[in-house]
């Protein structure tokens, strides 16, 4: 790479291009996140020199997919703000896919994503991104279920929903040019939105848990609920609890074959004992409303529970936490 840069014929050339965005693909997989800023921060200088990520070049070359693309990993990454903006408009989905992927009018599916819309901690900016994703849901359910009903026009427009959908996730924050957005979210808005983009990259798009990504996005959702104390929850609505519950789950699914699994698996715990949660039925009750499907979901969750509730051993301190915060008045 740095020959080519050298070099005024090819620093600027396609395959210039396609070699940077190799090495920041790279070094996402390994989880070298300082690297890839540095490759970040010359890949926008490159994208300047030509001109811009809506310059002609750009836009009509295979580069511009690749470039977004890595650019929203690289931001999940570092749950930063993307550095390119989306080069088109979003387009609300079309009525002949509504009409494809929605379920039944009597459906118990139309619960997916309730919690959230019932949820006045959640910003209407957020809230508009679930039910985007609530969408997403039932065009994934609707594939692995009954395939045939799906068309080839249904995948490529979901595969740039999806594009959209994370971009918006980790840039609607800065919207007011705030120096620190984090700092003005409420904690239950931050959980959400960590979940989130964890729900789409391990759920939505496959990022395997033991990847540079996978790892990275384990510690943000860990830095998140960890930052959403069991005492403040206390003083919420007691309906936050399933909301702060289904983002543990993802946590635990997602760190599959980490260190952390056992620290959501045990807060799970903490949780069940706080909101007198004794069976997987209960608390799948719950959970179908937010992102959560039996028919998909429902082997894994269940042992996730089922390892929350046998393979954790609570110390007499918390335990007296627990059942103080069990027994605390609420609202």
């Amino acid at each position: 790479m740095n020959a080519k840069m050298q070099d005024a014929n090819r620093r600027l050339s396609d395959e210039a291009f396609d070699t940077i965005i190799n090495l920041l693909t790279g070094a996402l997989i390994i989880g070298e996140f300082e690297e890839a800023h540095i490759h970040l921060k010359g890949l926008k200088r490159m994208v300047e020199l030509r001109g811009g990520i809506t310059d002609d070049s750009i836009r009509s070359s295979s580069m511009l997919s690749a470039i977004i693309t890595t650019d929203i990993k690289a931001a999940s990454g570092l749950m930063t703000k993307p550095v390119f903006p989306l080069t088109w408009d979003a387009q609300p989905i079309p009525s002949d896919i509504q009409q494809r992927i929605m379920p039944q009018a009597l459906s118990p599916l139309n619960n997916l994503g309730s919690g959230f819309f019932a949820n006045s901690f959640i910003s209407p900016s957020l809230q508009r991104i679930l039910y985007v994703l609530r969408d997403m849901l039932f065009f994934s359910i609707m594939n692995q279920m009954t395939p045939a009903a799906i068309q080839p026009i249904d995948q490529d427009f979901f595969r740039v929903l999806n594009c959209e959908a994370e971009h918006q996730l980790l840039s609607y924050i800065y919207a007011d040019d705030s120096p620190n957005p984090l700092l003005k979210l409420h904690p239950i808005e931050a959980v959400t939105r960590v979940a989130s983009i964890c729900f789409l990259n391990h759920f939505m798009i496959v990022s395997p848990s033991s990847s540079g990504l996978g790892r990275a996005l384990t510690k943000h959702l860990t830095t998140a609920v960890e930052t959403c104390k069991l005492s403040f929850l206390q003083e919420l609505p007691k309906e936050n609890f399933g909301l702060y519950t289904w983002a543990l789950f993802v946590g635990a699914q997602g760190s599959q074959g980490q260190a952390e699994r056992a620290w959501f698996v045990g807060r799970l715990a903490h949780v069940a004992m706080i909101c007198v949660w004794q069976s997987w039925e209960q608390v799948s009750k719950v959970m179908a409303n937010y992102f959560f499907v039996m028919t998909l979901d429902g082997l894994s969750w269940r042992s996730i529970w089922d390892e929350a509730m046998t393979g954790f051993v609570i110390s007499e301190a918390d335990e007296m936490e627990c059942l103080f915060e069990r027994d605390a008045p609420t609202n």
